[in-house]
């Protein structure tokens, strides 16, 4: 199992970062998705992403905690990437105002490729997701 663990601190307030993150059945803000199917509400929806090129790839939200500003999902189908049991979380924490830090960590079994490279493949995304959100909400 691969663990990874990226953060970041953002010169935005974290109810605008949050805002962003937690309506997880949005998720125009990242480049490259055609279309985004929402199934269910809630903890338990999926959000199926559809890209040109790729299978629909499934992301199920698994746990939601408003106040603490985190939530939690899978891919149980479409994973893009050489691996089993996926899953990810993210938290936003306020460190003063205007100013957050968002932790982003994933965990996953590579299927034929070595840790050393899914651990690379899981940092290079959660670095695009993390500049995705930054350029989204400097750019409103």
């Amino acid at each position: 199992m691969v663990n990874v663990h990226l953060a970041r601190d953002f010169d935005i307030a974290a109810d605008k970062v949050w805002a962003l993150l937690e309506n997880f059945g949005d998720i125009s803000w990242a480049p490259g998705i055609d279309k985004t199917e929402v199934i269910g509400e809630g903890v338990g929806m999926t959000r199926r992403l559809h890209i040109a090129g790729m299978e629909p790839i499934d992301e199920v939200l698994t746990a939601m905690d408003k106040s603490a500003m985190t939530f939690s999902y899978n891919i149980p189908r479409g994973i893009p990437m050489p691996v089993t049991d996926y899953s990810a979380n993210a938290k936003v924490t306020p460190l003063s105002e205007g100013r957050c830090h968002v932790d982003w960590y994933g965990r996953a079994e590579p299927v034929g490729i070595s840790e050393k490279e899914l651990g690379a493949m899981l940092t290079g995304t959660y670095e695009m997701l993390l500049q995705w959100i930054h350029d989204h909400l400097t750019a409103a």
